[in-house]
C-alpha cells in the first residue's frame, strides 16, 4: 500500500507534513510494503514543496532507510531510489550528509549497479565541493579510485571528477591508495588517461608534481603520447596544456621529453597531411604550442620555431580546416601585447623561409597571407581573417610598452596590407550580407578608429563613413552598436582633430550620425562586390 503524501492547505498549497513522512519512513522499515509506491509517492511529494520545505523533509527522513531500498534487482525501484536521493543529498549540509550517511554512501559505490554508482558519486562529488574538510577516509578512496576502471562512462567520469576533489599531497601520501593507482594505471592506455586527468589537475604546485613524478606515475607519460591511439593522444595531450603553461610545470614536461617529443609530431608537410590521423592530430599539438607562446612567447620563437613555420605554411597552403587552425591561433597569439612585442623580430623572414626580399617581422608576415584570404572569395575563412588581423592591429589594454611605441608597430604592421585595405578588406565586408563578414569588417573599422594613422585612413573613404552614418532599419543590433562605437570613438578621439577633415567633425559634433532610413545594398549587388 502506497502512502498518500500529498498535503495541502485551504489554497491547494502543498505544506510540510510531519506525520506523512514520519509514516512513509515507518513503510520503508518494515516487510511487505510496496517500496516503489512508497518512494515514488515521497519524490512527487518533495517535487511539491518550496526548498525550505524540502531540507526540513530531509532532516526529518533517515536515508539510510533509502539507502536499503538500493538492495534489489528490480531495475525501477533503483531508478527511483536513486532519484530521491538526488533530491535529499544535495540539499543537506555537506559535512551533516557526510558524517551521517558515509557508510550507505561507501556501500552505494560498492553496488553493482552502475545507475546507482554513478548517482553516488555524482552526489559526493557535490559534497567535497561543498565542504573541503570532510573527512574521506581511505577504504572509501579506494573505492573510487577502482570506480575509474568502469567501463560505464558516467561511473568513471564522475569517479575522476570525485578524485579531484581531494587534497592531492595528503592523497598521493597513502601507501593504499597510491598503490591502488599504480595498480590500476598498468591495465591500459584508457585508464592510465583518467588518472592522468586527475594526477594533471592535482600538479598546482611543485610538491605536488614532485610527489607524483617521484612514485612514478607519470613514468608511462611519454609513451603514451605517442601511443597508436590517436584520441588517447589528443585526450592526453589536451590534459597537459595547463600544466605546460606553469614555469615549473614546463620545466619537468621538458626534461622527461614531452615537449621535444609533441614538437616532432608538429608538421606541415602536405604529405604527411594526407594521413587523416595527422591531420586530426596536428591542430591539437599546435594548440599545446600556442598556449605555452603565450606565457613565454620569446622561447619558442628561438628554441622551437618550427611552431611558426607550421602556422605559416597551414596558412599560405594547406586545406581550409588546418589554414582556419592557423587564423584562430594567430588570433590567439595576437589577443597578448607581449608577444606581439617580443615576436615582432626581423629575422623571421629566415625562419619561415619567407620569399620577401624586406627582413621582416612575424607579425608582417602573417598580416600579408591573412590579408590575402580576407579579401578572397572563400567567406568561409574571410570573418575568422579579418578578425585575426584586427587582433594584430588593435593596442590592448594592459600594454607594456608606451603607447607611441604601440602606435608605431601597429601602423608597420597595417602598412603591409596592400590594395587598398580600407576598400578591398573593411568596406568589402560591411557591405556583404553575412553577418560574421559584416562584423568583422566594423570591428576592424572600429580599431582603425581607436588610432591616428587609422583615422588619416579612413578619412579618404567616404563611402566607408557613409555607411557607418547610415541608419539602417535591417541591420543586426550588433552592427547598430558597432556603429554607434565607432562614431563615440571618433566623437572622444584626443588625436580625431588633426587627422579628420572638417567635414567629417561637424557631421559628427552635430550629431549628423543617421543620416536617412534608407535600406542596406540589396543582396544581389552584395554579391556581386564580395570579390572585390
Amino acid at each position: 500500500m502506497s502512502v498518500d503524501l500529498t498535503p495541502v492547505d485551504g489554497n491547494n498549497t502543498p505544506t510540510l507534513d510531519t506525520d506523512l513522512i514520519a509514516l512513509a519512513m515507518h513503510k520503508l522499515s518494515i516487510d511487505n510494503t510496496n517500496v516503489t509506491d512508497v518512494l515514488t509517492d515521497c519524490n512527487i511529494y518533495l517535487t511539491r514543496l518550496n526548498r525550505s520545505d524540502v531540507l526540513k523533509s530531509a532532516n526529518l527522513m533517515d536515508l539510510n532507510l533509502i539507502f536499503d531500498c538500493l538492495n534489489t534487482t528490480d531495475q525501477k525501484q533503483i531508478e527511483i531510489s536513486c532519484a530521491l536521493l538526488q533530491k535529499l543529498l544535495s540539499i543537506l549540509q555537506p559535512s551533516y550528509a557526510f558524517n551521517k550517511y558515509s557508510v550507505s554512501i561507501e556501500r552505494s559505490i560498492h553496488h553493482p549497479n552502475d545507475t546507482v554508482k554513478s548517482t553516488i558519486l555524482s552526489e559526493l562529488e557535490k559534497i567535497l565541493a561543498n565542504d573541503n574538510n570532510v573527512d574521506i577516509q581511505v577504504d572509501l578512496a579506494c573505492t573510487i579510485v577502482d570506480c575509474l576502471t568502469s567501463s560505464d562512462m558516467s561511473v568513471s567520469y564522475n569517479a575522476v571528477k570525485c578524485l579531484k576533489r581531494f587534497q592531492s599531497v595528503e592523497t598521493l601520501s597513502s601507501i593504499p591508495i597510491l598503490s591502488k593507482l599504480q595498480t590500476i594505471m598498468a591495465m591500459d592506455a584508457k585508464i592510465r588517461t583518467r588518472v592522468y586527468d586527475i594526477l594533471i589537475h592535482w600538479a598546482k604546485s611543485v610538491d605536488a608534481l614532485a610527489l607524483i613524478s617521484s612514485k612514478g606515475l607519470f613514468s608511462n607519460l611519454v609513451t603514451d603520447i605517442t601511443y597508436p591511439d590517436v584520441m588517447m593522444q589528443m585526450v592526453t595531450i589536451q590534459m597537459l596544456i595547463p600544466l605546460s603553461i606553469t614555469e615549473y610545470g614546463f620545466d619537468y614536461l621538458n626534461s622527461i621529453g614531452i615537449i621535444s617529443g609533441l614538437y616532432r609530431l608538429l608538421s606541415s608537410n602536405p604529405k604527411e597531411l594526407e594521413d587523416p590521423l595527422v591531420v586530426i592530430l596536428n591542430p591539437i599539438v599546435l594548440e599545446f604550442f600556442i598556449k605555452i607562446t603565450h606565457v613565454r612567447p620569446l622561447f619558442i620563437f628561438t628554441t622551437y620555431p618550427k611552431v611558426f613555420v607550421v602556422i605559416y605554411e597551414m596558412l599560405k597552403e594547406g586545406e581550409d580546416s588546418l589554414v582556419g587552425v592557423a587564423i584562430n591561433a594567430i588570433a590567439n597569439l595576437a589577443s597578448s601585447w607581449e608577444c606581439k612585442i617580443l615576436l615582432d623580430n626581423p629575422t623571421a623572414s629566415v625562419i619561415l623561409n619567407c620569399e620577401d626580399d624586406d627582413q621582416l617581422d612575424i607579425w608582417s608576415i602573417f598580416i600579408i597571407e591573412l590579408s590575402r584570404i580576407a579579401s578572397s572569395t572563400k567567406t568561409e575563412l574571410k570573418a575568422g581573417a579579418i578578425q585575426a588581423i584586427t587582433k594584430i592591429i588593435q593596442i590592448e589594454n594592459g600594454e607594456l610598452s608606451s603607447r607611441n611605441d604601440m602606435i608605431e608597430r601597429t601602423k608597420k604592421w597595417y602598412k603591409q596590407l596592400k590594395d587598398n585595405p580600407l576598400k578591398n578588406i573593411v568596406y568589402a565586408s560591411c557591405i556583404v550580407p553575412f553577418l560574421d563578414i559584416q562584423q568583422a569588417g566594423y570591428e576592424m573599422f572600429q580599431v582603425l578608429a581607436e588610432q591616428p594613422w587609422g583615422q588619416e585612413d579612413i578619412n579618404t573613404c567616404s563611402s566607408l563613413l557613409d555607411l557607418v552614418f547610415k541608419d539602417c532599419p535591417n541591420d543586426p543590433i550588433v552592427i547598430k552598436d558597432l556603429k554607434k562605437i565607432i562614431i563615440k570613438t571618433l566623437l572622444e578621439s584626443n588625436t580625431s582633430k588633426n587627422t579628420l577633415s572638417e567635414e567629417l567633425l561637424l557631421r559628427i559634433q552635430n550629431n549628423d550620425i543617421i543620416k536617412s532610413n534608407e535600406h542596406s545594398p540589396q543582396p544581389d549587388v552584395l554579391v556581386e562586390k564580395m570579390a572585390i
